[in-house]
C-alpha cells in the first residue's frame, strides 16, 4: 500500500512539476511559436461549447506544453540521429544537413515533381497555354505591351544530390511543359532552370535551410530576366559577391532547429548599378510578410513595370527594381485590375516558384479574368 502510495506521488510530481517549473522560469525560456501557423487559443468553457471544449483544450495544450519547443528538438535529434528519419512533415531532411520543402498536396505537389509522375497530357498542356494566350490577351486590351512568365526551379530539382532519394527519370512536368510552349507558342514563357543549371553547380544559388534562392541565385535569375525585358544583363564577373549574414531559413523554423542550424549564409551582391539610386515609395505588409512594395529610381528606363508573383519574388526585388524609373511588385494573391489601371504598366511579369503548380496553370485565373 505504501508503494502504491509512493507511485502516485511519482506519477503526480511527474504531470506538476514540469509545469510548476515552466511557470517560474517561463520568462527565460524559448517560447516562441516556430511552426508556419497559428497556435490553438486557450477555449472557453460554457454550455455552448461544453461538446466541443475536450477536443479544443487538447489541441491548445498540446500547441503550449510546457517546454515544448526543447522537446520538439530532442525529438528531431532523436529522428535524425538514430532513427534516420528522413521526413518530418512537409520538410524532407536531406544530406549534409539540407532540408527541403516537399509538400504533396492538390495544387503544389513537390514530391510528385521530383519524383516526376504528375506530367502534363498533350491536352492539358494546350489548355493551360490556351489559359497564357487568354491572359495575355486581356493584358494587351489594359494597354500592356508584353506579358512575360518565369518559372524559378524548385531546390530539389537544383540539388538532388542532397536528396535523402534518387529523382525520377526522364523529364519532369515543368520541363516537359516548357517544351510545348517553345514548340507551340509564341508567349513568353520561360523555365529557368536550364540557364541556371551551371551557376548552380559551381555556386551555392538556394539557402540550405530555406525554401528560396540566396541573393546570390536571385541576381543570376534576375540576370536572364532582364536580358528579356531591357535587353542588357549584368554578368556576375561586373559584381562583387560576398559572404552576407547568418540566414536562419523557414524550414529550420518548420522543423524547430533555427538555434542549431546557423552556418548558412546569404550571398551578398555588390556594385550593382551603384550610380542608380532606387527608393520604396510604398510597402505594404500582412502579418510580416510583404504583399505589396512600389519602387522609384533613376533608371533612364521610363516605362512602368508590374511583377507578379509568389515569395520567389522578393529576392528579385533588389534587381528588378533598378531597371525601371517605376517598378510594382505584389503578391500574386492579392493582385487585382485595378492595379493596371492605376499604374498603367508596359510589362507585366509573372513569377513563381516551380511546386506552384496552382499559380502556374491558371494564370487567367489570378490575373481577375471571368
Amino acid at each position: 500500500m505504501k508503494k502504491q502510495k509512493i507511485l502516485i506521488m511519482l506519477f503526480m510530481a511527474g504531470i506538476a512539476l514540469p509545469n510548476l517549473l515552466f511557470a517560474v522560469f517561463k520568462e527565460h525560456l524559448d517560447t516562441a511559436n516556430h511552426e508556419n501557423r497559428a497556435l490553438a487559443e486557450q477555449p472557453r468553457l460554457s454550455v455552448e461549447t461544453l461538446e466541443e471544449f475536450p477536443k479544443q483544450f487538447e489541441n491548445f495544450y498540446n500547441d503550449h506544453l510546457p517546454f515544448k519547443n526543447y522537446l520538439v528538438r530532442l525529438n528531431y535529434q532523436l529522428d535524425t540521429k538514430i532513427f534516420l528519419t528522413t521526413r518530418k512533415g512537409d520538410v524532407t531532411i536531406g544530406k549534409d544537413n539540407w532540408l527541403f520543402y516537399t509538400p504533396s498536396r492538390s495544387g503544389e505537389d513537390a514530391m510528385a515533381d521530383y519524383r516526376k509522375t504528375n506530367l502534363y497530357s498533350e491536352e492539358e498542356s494546350r489548355e493551360i497555354a490556351g489559359r497564357y494566350e487568354r491572359a495575355e490577351g486581356f493584358l494587351k486590351e489594359k494597354g500592356v505591351e508584353n506579358f512575360y512568365c518565369y518559372v524559378a526551379p524548385s531546390k530539389e530539382t537544383v540539388y538532388p544530390q542532397y536528396m535523402p532519394y534518387e529523382p525520377g527519370e526522364g523529364q519532369s512536368r515543368m520541363e516537359c511543359f516548357a517544351d510545348y510552349m517553345e514548340s507551340h507558342s509564341d508567349l513568353n514563357f520561360h523555365y529557368v532552370y536550364p540557364k541556371l543549371a551551371e551557376d548552380s553547380q559551381e555556386y551555392q544559388i538556394y539557402f540550405k535551410y530555406d525554401t528560396h534562392m540566396n541573393s546570390l541565385g536571385a541576381f543570376l535569375m534576375s540576370q536572364i530576366m532582364a536580358d528579356d525585358l531591357t535587353g542588357e544583363r549584368v554578368s556576375l564577373k561586373d559584381v562583387k559577391v560576398k559572404q552576407g549574414d547568418v540566414f536562419v531559413g523557414d524550414l529550420a523554423r518548420m522543423v524547430n532547429q533555427e538555434s542549431s542550424m546557423t552556418d548558412d549564409h546569404d550571398l551578398a551582391i555588390k556594385n550593382y548599378y551603384p550610380r542608380i539610386q532606387c527608393d520604396i515609395i510604398t510597402n505594404n505588409e500582412e502579418n510580416g510578410e510583404e504583399i505589396f512594395r512600389e519602387y522609384t529610381s533613376d533608371s533612364t528606363n521610363d516605362r512602368t513595370l508590374l511583377v507578379v508573383g509568389d515569395s520567389y519574388r522578393l529576392k528579385l526585388e533588389p534587381y528588378l527594381s533598378k531597371l525601371y524609373s517605376h517598378s510594382v511588385f505584389v503578391r500574386i494573391d492579392d493582385f487585382s485590375q485595378e492595379l493596371l489601371e492605376k499604374y498603367d504598366p508596359q510589362d507585366v511579369v509573372m513569377v513563381m516558384v516551380e511546386r506552384n503548380q496552382r499559380y502556374m496553370e491558371n494564370p487567367d485565373q489570378y490575373l481577375g479574368l471571368p
